[in-house]
């Protein structure tokens, strides 16, 4: 449809948007793909793509349980600036995402782009083909004699009125818009396992020690992300030798190099509860993440030089269990008493608690 042009503000995605969303209906994966496009490039970076060794194509939807299931998902995604992002350039004021019908060959004579399927012939007076789905708005009417690209509508349009569309109808549009853009693929995504082996969940960490665990995906990994308390702080390596993954998963390739680690110092972080977690990214934009929640105990000092190493001359110890307590450390000025636990996971004893004597 297409009425007076208005001016339409957009809103842009920044460098951080949230990754593009992966979801799964009867058998088939849908990604949909947040860098805007023209249908005809939607449509050629849909046949690039590939999972599992299908390749993707604009999406094809063939019930009215498929276009909710695709509505459930993009409404439940995407945020008022992403929408903002996929309005046309009409006076709809509504936003749209591309799907992968076309009567770009011969007008009126709607077919699938993934195999060539006829499922609509005529405008919005004209009548489905072999029964085939459609969930059409007071379209198609090729307003202005250009638009011969499908798309599902994300809200009721046009203003003022909303009298040709309401949300998950579908409507036709110039190809030339740049959209977002919904790709399927004819096969499950793999799923892809993480997990997230120290800091320790529940546990207590002081000074220098590791962040580090596993990743796999079918699909390869593309990268590893810590976040500290919630903010971004670093990529971490990726490719570590994990024979333990390589043999629960032998039939998956690299995952006996599945790991990723990197020294973290523990004690640069406040005195208290911490949330370290990883979000793992494969080569087919899945994300999963896994967190763990510890404690941080520590000395005044982030970091403990030469010339402030504890001084233990007139500190006296206990022991009770697994446990060792020293009392009136000496660090710097500053005295404290240590309480040492042993730790199985690392075959030692470990700093489980510091406290300042006054």
């Amino acid at each position: 449809m297409k009425r007076t042009i208005a001016a339409i503000a957009l809103s842009l995605l920044s460098a951080g948007a949230l990754a593009d969303l992966i979801f799964e209906h009867e058998g088939h994966t849908f990604r949909l793909v947040e860098n805007p496009a023209s249908w005809d490039d939607a449509m050629a970076t849909a046949a690039a793509m590939s999972l599992g060794g299908e390749p993707g194509y604009l999406a094809r939807i063939d019930s009215t349980a498929e276009n909710n299931a695709v509505l459930s998902a993009l409404s439940a995604h995407l945020s008022p600036a992403q929408l903002a992002n996929s309005i046309p350039n009409d006076a709809s004021e509504a936003p749209f995402i591309w799907i992968g019908g076309s009567d770009e060959a011969r007008e009126g004579d709607w077919r699938w782009s993934n195999n060539g399927d006829s499922f609509w012939r005529g405008d919005f007076n004209g009548k489905p083909i072999a029964g085939r789905y459609t969930n059409w708005g007071v379209q198609p009417d090729n307003a202005g004699g250009a638009e011969n690209a499908l798309a599902i509508g994300l809200a009721n349009w046009p203003a003022p009125f909303y009298d040709l569309g309401s949300t998950g109808q579908w409507n036709d549009l110039e190809a030339d818009n740049q959209l977002l853009y919904l790709v399927e693929f004819d096969t499950s995504v793999e799923p892809l396992r993480a997990s997230l082996n120290e800091p320790l969940n529940n546990g207590v960490h002081s000074g220098i020690g590791m962040i580090r665990g596993w990743a796999l995906s079918e699909e390869g990994i593309e990268k590893v992300e810590i976040f500290i308390d919630g903010d971004y702080a670093f990529d971490v390596p990726y490719g570590d030798p994990r024979s333990d993954i390589g043999n629960a998963f032998p039939d998956i390739d690299g995952a006996s190099t599945s790991g990723f680690s990197v020294p973290f110092r523990y004690s640069t972080l406040s005195a208290g509860q911490h949330t370290v977690s990883v979000v793992v990214t494969d080569e087919f934009g899945a994300q999963v993440e896994r967190s763990s929640r510890f404690e941080v105990v520590r000395f005044d000092m982030a970091y403990i030089n030469k010339a402030n190493t504890p001084n233990l001359d007139w500190s006296y110890a206990s022991a009770y269990s697994d446990f060792i307590t020293v009392r009136s450390a000496q660090v710097g000025d500053q005295a404290y008493d240590l309480v040492l636990a042993w730790q199985t996971r690392t075959q030692s004893f470990e700093i489980v608690e510091i406290i300042r004597v006054d």
